[in-house]
């Protein structure tokens, strides 16, 4: 009982509520708590392809799958082609930004 205490107290000082048991939170080896989302996931891997010219398809390297499943057993990883799709809106709605972000108004 006492071990049950001693632990709740080390949890809430560390900020996780739920003692662990929330299947998107992560504890990282700092303490912090990491919130993982697909949809999160989805955005690195479009901006990791999108700023170093990486292939789509890296989704399907054998190697890379294997990271996933070692770092968070169980993800499901996009297709290739919700990757392409993903990069194409962020090259869009980024090319919107700078437009307006360089726009000169002529008065």
């Amino acid at each position: 009982m006492n071990l049950k205490r001693k632990i709740a107290a080390c949890l809430k000082h560390c900020g996780v509520s739920d003692g662990g048991t929330s299947t998107s939170a992560q504890q990282t080896i700092t303490g912090a708590i990491s919130k993982y989302t697909p949809a999160k996931h989805c955005a690195l891997i479009a901006m990791r392809c999108a700023r170093s010219s990486h292939p789509f398809n890296v989704v399907n390297d054998s190697e890379y799958k294997e990271e996933v499943e070692l770092l968070r057993p169980g993800t499901k990883l996009p297709s290739a082609q919700t990757v392409s799709d993903d990069v194409r809106l962020i090259y869009d709605k980024g090319s919107k930004f700078v437009k307006e972000y360089f726009a000169v108004s002529i008065t």
